[in-house]
């Protein structure tokens, strides 16, 4: 079953030939391959401002994910992968997770239809970051990025 999901991640990605919006901001640093263990990547996220603006979120509607020790995530007020409308629901998932000392690959099926979730720092002080992959919608070439912020 990891194989699978593996798979089906990475051929998501490799489809994505010139990328998503999102993954050239300069102000971040892809830290998908840094060894990081998982204990560092638990924690408290909230959804950017630059992510609500793309998607069109009012700023005042928080968007969170919580990785959970046990790899459960917590998802508030999360971007349905469908439709790239807000669910305002609680949506709770196993985040498969795998670190194999070159590269982390991290997915959850539940939030973004087995896209993948990309591990980043911003540059300025070395927060992690994670890039949520969206699927395109029907009848657009590329899929986008919601970008989290960990702030706890």
């Amino acid at each position: 079953m990891k194989n699978i999901i593996l798979l089906s991640l990475l051929l998501s990605l490799l489809s994505c030939q010139d990328g998503p919006k999102a993954a050239f901001n300069e102000n971040f640093e892809d830290r998908g391959y840094s060894g990081l263990p998982f204990e560092k990547i638990i924690g408290f996220y909230k959804l950017d401002n630059d992510s609500k603006k793309r998607y069109k979120i009012p700023k005042e509607i928080d968007l969170t994910l919580e990785i959970q020790p046990d790899k459960k995530l917590i998802a508030n007020n999360y971007v349905d992968a469908k439709t790239w409308l807000i669910s305002n629901k609680k949506l709770e998932s196993t985040l498969f997770y795998a670190n194999d000392d070159k590269r982390i690959y991290m997915s959850c099926y539940k939030l973004n239809k087995g896209g993948g979730i990309e591990l980043y720092y911003r540059k300025k002080d070395s927060v992690i970051t994670l890039y949520v992959y969206t699927p395109p919608l029907k009848g657009q070439e590329h899929g986008d990025y919601l970008r989290y912020i960990k702030v706890k």
